[in-house]
């Protein structure tokens, strides 16, 4: 459910833990103060990718970002044609046949005693 992989049922658990160590009177109080320290957080860490972003394109590595973001992006194989396999060999037959001509027989020898 949430970005972190805490479902509902934790979350229930961790509130029922925070009452009984914290106790009702001050955990609003805690609950802002955590609050706030992790928009800190969440900030900072903006901010260290926004400097880290900036340092790549002054390096010039953006253009090698968007080059693996590319190959991330292909992911799966797609298909180059949606002919039947059996038509290319067709063709291949038929190609082998104009540049070499038919192939030959081989000789049927009767039954050797």
């Amino acid at each position: 459910m949430f970005d972190f992989g805490i479902g509902y049922t934790e979350l229930f658990v961790i509130g029922v833990v925070a009452i009984i160590v914290i106790g009702p009177k001050d955990l609003p109080r805690v609950l802002r103060a955590v609050g706030q320290t992790v928009a800190k957080m969440r900030g900072m860490a903006r901010e260290f990718q926004g400097h880290l972003d900036s340092a790549m394109k002054d390096a010039g590595l953006d253009d090698v970002k968007k080059e693996i973001q590319g190959l991330k992006d292909i992911g799966t194989i797609q298909p180059v044609s949606k002919k039947p396999p059996v038509n290319d060999t067709k063709k291949a037959e038929e190609d082998f046949a104009k540049f070499f001509g038919e192939p030959e027989k081989p000789a049927v020898s009767g039954p050797s005693a």
